[in-house]
Order: structure tokens, then sequence, then C-alpha cells
């Protein structure tokens, strides 16, 4: 619903709220996993000895391990972005070679070969 009012009245603050967002969910999430990972492996935890708790420390395992996938997926992405971009970056520069682009190292010989007027 913010969101709506955000785009609606300020669009231009659209990436900021964003951003914001982004680092508040996924930062309560890290914060969460830190403790529910404290709580769950603890030596006082004795929810699996108990019928009532038994679902509750299953659903917490649950929880945790989908936290673990998405920290896991956010270090893939982290590590995999610089290469898939330095390829991409190659590929676009080798593109502009074979369309007849020149080649960086030329351009100092090039200016140098002008004349001045």
């Amino acid at each position: 619903m913010i969101k709506i009012w955000v785009i609606r009245y300020y669009a231009r603050y659209k990436f900021y709220y964003d951003v914001t967002a982004f680092i508040i969910a996924n930062g309560t999430m890290a914060v969460w996993l830190f403790y529910g990972y404290d709580m769950f492996y603890s030596e006082k935890n004795n929810c699996d000895n108990f019928d009532s708790t038994a679902f509750l420390n299953s659903l917490m395992f649950v929880i945790l391990f989908i936290g673990y996938f998405l920290c896991f997926v956010y270090l893939m992405i982290l590590f995999t972005l610089p290469c898939l971009y330095m390829a991409i970056r190659d590929q676009a520069e080798t593109n502009r070679i074979n369309a007849g682009g020149v080649v960086q190292a030329q351009v100092p010989m090039i200016l140098s070969s002008l004349s001045r007027t």
C-alpha cells in the first residue's frame, strides 16, 4: 500500500523506497536467522520432546532452511554479477570491434596523427 502511494505522489523517490524496503526486509530476515539459529540449536530447546510444540519446532526448521536458501541465493548473485558484467562488457567490446569500431589502443595514435589548425 505504501508503494502505491509512493509511486502515485512521489515517483522520483521510487528507487529510494525500493532500496529502503529491501534493506529493511532482508535485514529483518538476517536478524531473525541469527536469533532463530541461536534459539533453535541451543541446548535449552526441548520443543521436539513435547507433542504440543513439535509442529512449531518443525516449522522453525523450515523457516530457517528457507532463510539459509535465500542467503545462498544472495551470495550466488553477489559472486556471479561481477563475472556476468565482465563477460557482457567483453562481448560488447568484441562486437564493437568486429563492426568496424576502433580498438582503444589506436586512439592515441590517431589523435597524434591529426594536424593542429
